[in-house]
C-alpha cells in the first residue's frame, strides 16, 4: 500500500472512534481548547480525552499552543478538517435517504 493511502486509512480508522469524532467536531466549532475544556464538552475523562488527542497528534490533525501551565489545543489544518466533516455529513444524509 502506498504512503498516502496508508495515511488515509489511518485516518479513516482514527475518526470511526466516537470520541476522536467528537473532539474533531468540537475543534472545528471552536479556535484553541484545553483538555479540560475538551473533556467537559464531550463528556469523557481528561486521561481518555489526552489519549485521544494524542493519537490526533501524531496524525497531524491536531497541534496545540503551550498557555503558562495548560496546553490549548485547535486544529492543524482546520478548513481541510472541516471539508472533511462537510462531505461526511452530505454522503450520511445521501446513504440514508437511499431506499432498499
Amino acid at each position: 500500500m502506498e504512503e498516502g493511502s496508508y495515511r488515509q486509512s489511518r485516518l479513516c480508522r482514527l475518526l470511526g472512534n466516537p470520541v476522536a469524532f467528537a473532539v474533531v467536531q468540537l475543534l472545528a466549532e471552536n479556535r484553541e481548547l484545553s483538555v479540560s475544556e475538551i473533556a467537559r464538552a464531550v463528556g469523557r475523562s481528561v486521561q481518555r480525552v489526552s489519549t485521544v488527542l494524542g493519537a490526533l497528534r501524531l496524525a497531524e490533525v491536531v497541534r496545540y499552543n503551550t498557555d503558562g501551565k495548560r496546553n490549548l489545543y485547535r486544529l492543524k489544518h482546520p478548513s481541510e478538517v472541516r471539508s472533511v466533516l462537510s462531505a461526511l455529513s452530505c454522503f450520511v444524509k445521501a446513504a440514508s435517504a437511499v431506499r432498499r
